[in-house]
C-alpha cells in the first residue's frame, strides 16, 4: 500500500474511532439507566419467578418452572387473559374507528375546528382515576343520569358494574372513551400531511368523497393506522387503574377482571411474589408475540410509499 493510501486509511480509522467514542459518551447515560431500571429488574423478576417467595418473609426456595406449570393449569389466569384480549381488541377497534371518522370530519371542518379538537382531546388528558370515578356515577342506575328514565318506566336499570356479564362491556366503553381523543388528533395530523396530488387526480376522474376515502385516504394512512393499532393494543392490554377503581375485578372474580389487575392482586394482595413474577414474564412475552404478529401481518397492507 502506498504511503498516501496508508495515511488516508489511518485517518479514516481514527475518524471512526472518534465517532464511536462520541456515540458511546452520549449513549452511556441511557444505557446505564436501561441497565439499572429495565434490564436488571427484568432479570431479577425472572429469578423470582423460579422461586416460591411469599410475603412476609425472605425465604425463596428454588422451584424451577413450577410457577409456570401452575399458570398453564390456572383457570383464573386463562379467564383474565381471554378477558384482556377481548377488551383490548374491542377498545382498539371501537376507539380507532370512531377516531378515524372524527378526524375525517375535523379535517374538513373550518369554522370552530380548534374548539372541536379541544373537546375531542379532553378525555385523553383527563386523569384515568378521575374519569373512572365520573363513569361510576354515569353508570349508576340508581343515582346516575339515567335513573329518572328507569323510574319513569317503572323498571330497574342494569347493574353495569354489579353484573359479571356487563362489567367488561362497561370497561370497554370507558377505555374507548379515553382512547378516542388521542387517536383522533394523531389521525388528524396524518390526514393533514397527506399529499394533495392523488386527490386532485381522483377529482378529475370524478371520484366522490367516499371513493377518495376508501381508495386513497385509508391506504395512504396505512402507516399511521398500523402504529395506532399496535400502540393502542399494548396500552389497552396494560389497563389497570380503570379496573382497580371501577370494579376491582368485578362482582364474580375473575369474569370481568383484566390481566394486570390479576397480577397486582396475586402479588400485592395474596403476596405470592414468585407466582406473580411468572405471570408478569408471561405477560410481556404475550405482548411481544402479539406485537410481532401485528408487524408481520402489516406487511401485507401497509405501504410506506406516498
Amino acid at each position: 500500500m502506498s504511503a498516501p493510501r496508508a495515511e488516508a486509511a489511518k485517518k479514516s480509522r481514527g475518524k471512526v474511532a472518534r465517532e464511536a467514542a462520541i456515540f458511546a459518551l452520549f449513549a452511556a447515560p441511557n444505557l446505564v439507566l436501561l441497565a439499572l431500571f429495565t434490564f436488571r429488574p427484568m432479570l431479577y423478576s425472572l429469578w423470582v419467578s423460579l422461586t416460591s417467595w411469599r410475603l412476609p418473609g425472605r425465604a425463596r426456595d428454588f422451584v424451577g418452572l413450577e410457577n409456570y406449570v401452575r399458570l398453564a393449569h390456572d383457570p383464573e389466569f386463562g379467564r383474565v387473559l381471554l378477558n384482556t384480549l377481548v377488551y383490548s381488541a374491542a377498545v382498539v377497534l371501537t376507539a380507532q374507528t370512531l377516531a378515524f371518522a372524527l378526524a375525517l370530519a375535523l379535517n374538513r371542518q373550518r369554522r370552530g375546528a380548534a374548539v372541536f379538537r379541544l373537546l375531542a382531546f379532553t378525555p385523553h388528558v383527563t386523569l384515568t382515576v378521575a374519569a373512572a370515578i365520573a363513569w361510576l356515577l354515569v353508570l349508576d342506575s340508581a343515582n346516575g343520569p339515567g335513573a329518572a328514565i328507569y323510574r319513569a318506566l317503572d323498571t330497574e336499570g342494569p347493574r353495569w358494574l354489579g353484573d359479571s356479564r356487563l362489567a367488561l362491556p362497561a370497561l370497554v366503553v370507558v377505555g374507548a372513551w379515553k382512547e378516542i381523543g388521542f387517536a383522533t388528533l394523531f389521525f388528524l395530523a396524518g390526514l393533514q400531511s397527506l399529499p394533495e396530488a392523488p386527490y386532485e387526480a381522483a377529482r378529475i376522474e370524478g371520484a366522490g368523497r367516499w371513493r377518495e376515502t376508501v381508495s386513497l385516504t385509508v391506504p395512504l394512512m396505512g402507516p399511521v393506522i398500523f402504529f395506532m393499532a399496535v400502540s393502542g393494543f399494548v396500552a389497552a392490554f396494560k389497563t389497570f387503574d380503570t379496573v382497580a377503581v371501577m370494579t376491582q375485578g368485578g362482582p364474580v372474580y375473575p369474569d370481568s377482571s383484566l390481566i394486570v389487575y390479576h397480577l397486582y392482586k396475586t402479588g400485592f394482595r395474596e403476596y405470592e411474589l414468585g407466582y406473580a413474577s411468572a405471570l408478569a414474564n408471561v405477560l410481556w412475552v404475550v405482548l411481544l408475540a402479539f406485537a410481532a404478529a401485528q408487524v408481520r401481518g402489516a406487511r401485507r397492507w401497509v405501504s410506506y410509499d406516498t
